[in-house]
């Protein structure tokens, strides 16, 4: 059985670790018009600045998909069994609140920095 993405307290949700910022991504990836796995993978690479596990943005697809948060269709010319994902409405929703999640730790790390280098808030 596949893992799926949920969100809320004991949903068993990607929460805000690194792990969690994955679903995050490949979300906001395809929202920003990124469509297929290999395209997804190289821009969140370069983003991040650190290589993703191999293998590790298909299971991500695989369990948004599971999880309703993607649709994936063939592409037809692509021999290969290549897919091309978009949004649900759930994932759109997910990926808003999860950006809002994101925010909020921002200015918690924020916080923690100033206050590390004696700038009091």
């Amino acid at each position: 059985m596949r893992k799926r993405w949920r969100r809320g307290p004991g949903a068993g949700g990607p929460g805000l670790g690194i792990s969690g910022l994955y679903p995050l991504m490949v979300l906001l990836m395809i929202r920003r018009g990124y469509q297929h796995g290999y395209e997804i993978k190289r821009k969140i690479e370069e983003i991040m600045g650190v290589p993703m596990p191999p293998g590790f943005i298909y299971v991500t697809l695989g369990r948004l998909e599971a999880s309703g948060m993607v649709i994936s269709t063939p592409m037809p010319s692509d021999p290969r069994g290549k897919k091309i994902y978009r949004l649900t409405p759930a994932g759109e929703r997910f990926l808003i609140a999860g950006m809002a999640d994101l925010r909020e730790l921002g200015r918690l790390i924020d916080r923690i920095v100033s206050f590390y280098e004696g700038n009091e808030f």
